[in-house]
């Protein structure tokens, strides 16, 4: 059986992060989120894989390659344009024949799930379904018995957070805001079908943007579909998403130390150290952690849990990072502290630089929600010292920060603020 991984799309909601890379290929536990996809289907010896590729496609095929290194032989097809995941979809008609699942490439499944999806009968297709807490960010899956119904999708937001991907507090509650009355049963976008839906998406108009949902929901009404559950899936939907995704992944870390330990050094709990990394003397590492290749870390530095640190980094004497992810080639000075935050890869952030850390409570009639906040900093940003940023601040791509500023606003990309 072959796998069709959709992993074209750009992921606009998770932008800035998303301005050089898909979503799919956005790092957690130091991982792009798509070897955790492929990984998946290894593991239920899936081996055939199309994978659909189109934004920022040469990143993916330039770290995946034919997947002879993951045991997996992978051909890749292109969407031109951005028309739509049953658009994606068809793009690989040439390449599939019989039964084949269909997976994003941009959200955590395990293997569990899809053995489970995979013990559909023969002449059904299957679609895995998840329980969300978040259910309105997702279409949400009606079912009578195990049979799907229907896929309801719910009203989109406002353009300014569909294009911009920094929407108000305000937004994002109405966005989270879940009606106790509806099913939380979500779909992940991950199905178990074969060729018939091709002739049924060629039928619906190549030329449209169609999304693979309302063409399953076609379908429900003239085949079963069975409705299988996934007790482990997860997705990104926003930037501070990606900390949940970070944290899954690390919770599976195992001790494995391949850098240099200098005197002093304290280590509690599971720790991956890459080679060519050194922990400067009395720095405090509490995994779980994962720490890339030729990164230095300290003297006299804290690492919490929760934190992926990507190759090639460097955090500065006295410094502290929890709950956060840093991406490769950052260079954090002295006396800084991150929480709950994403820095993306290429950022130089001066020394007693501060990202607060702040709890906001969302109101709107029956509904409440708190969240606690760090920062989002785009790629290849530079801030000088003593900069630091206010909690829920998105700091767009290639931004540059003189001394002494607290920014309380989003910036766009290339913002100057001296």
């Amino acid at each position: 059986m072959k796998a069709v991984v959709l992993a074209a799309g750009e992921g606009r909601r998770l932008r800035p992060l998303t301005g050089s890379m898909g979503k799919g290929m956005l790092p957690v536990g130091n991982r792009p989120i798509l070897s955790y996809v492929l990984e998946a289907l290894a593991e239920v010896n899936i081996r055939d894989i199309v994978m659909v590729v189109g934004y920022q496609k040469e990143k993916v095929m330039n770290r995946f390659g034919d997947g002879k290194d993951l045991g997996l032989n992978i051909q890749y097809v292109e969407q031109r344009f951005q028309l739509g995941t049953a658009h994606a979809l068809l793009q690989a008609k040439e390449r599939i024949d019989g039964r084949f699942l269909v997976v994003p490439g941009d959200s955590l499944v395990d293997s569990q799930a899809l053995k489970n999806l995979l013990t559909t009968p023969n002449n059904e297709w299957g679609l895995l379904a998840a329980a969300n807490s978040n259910s309105p960010k997702y279409g949400v899956v009606e079912v009578k018995g195990d049979k799907l119904v229907m896929i309801r999708e719910r009203q989109k937001l406002t353009e300014d957070l569909i294009s911009t991907g920094a929407p108000s507090f305000f937004a994002l509650a109405l966005w989270e805001y879940q009606d106790p009355s509806m099913s939380t049963l979500i779909n992940t976008g991950t199905y178990l079908m074969d060729t018939a839906i091709f002739d049924s998406l060629e039928a619906r108009g190549v030329g449209e943007r169609l999304t693979l949902t309302s063409c399953v929901t076609e379908e429900a009404k003239k085949r079963k579909i069975r409705v299988k559950k996934a007790d482990s899936w997860l997705d990104a939907v926003y930037p501070w998403d990606l900390l949940a995704l970070n944290e899954h992944t690390l919770s599976r870390t195992s001790k494995e130390i391949k850098g240099t330990l200098e005197e002093g050094v304290v280590m509690k709990g599971p720790v991956m150290i890459g080679e060519g990394s050194r922990i400067r003397a009395n720095s405090v590492l509490v995994g779980p952690i994962s720490i890339g290749k030729d990164t230095v870390i300290g003297p006299s530095a804290y690492i919490g849990a929760n934190v992926a640190i990507g190759d090639n980094c460097t955090v500065g004497p006295f410094s502290v990072v929890k709950d956060s992810i840093v991406m490769d080639d950052v260079t954090m000075g002295s006396h800084s502290a991150i929480h709950r935050s994403v820095i993306a890869h290429g950022s130089t952030l001066g020394d007693f630089f501060g990202v607060e850390k702040g709890e906001y409570t969302f109101k709107l009639e029956r509904f409440t929600s708190t969240k606690v906040l760090g920062a989002i900093i785009g790629a290849d940003c530079e801030t000088s010292h003593h900069v630091s940023l206010s909690p829920g601040v998105i700091l767009g791509n290639g931004c540059r920060v003189g001394p002494m500023r607290n920014i309380r606003d989003n910036t766009s990309d290339g913002t100057r603020v001296l």
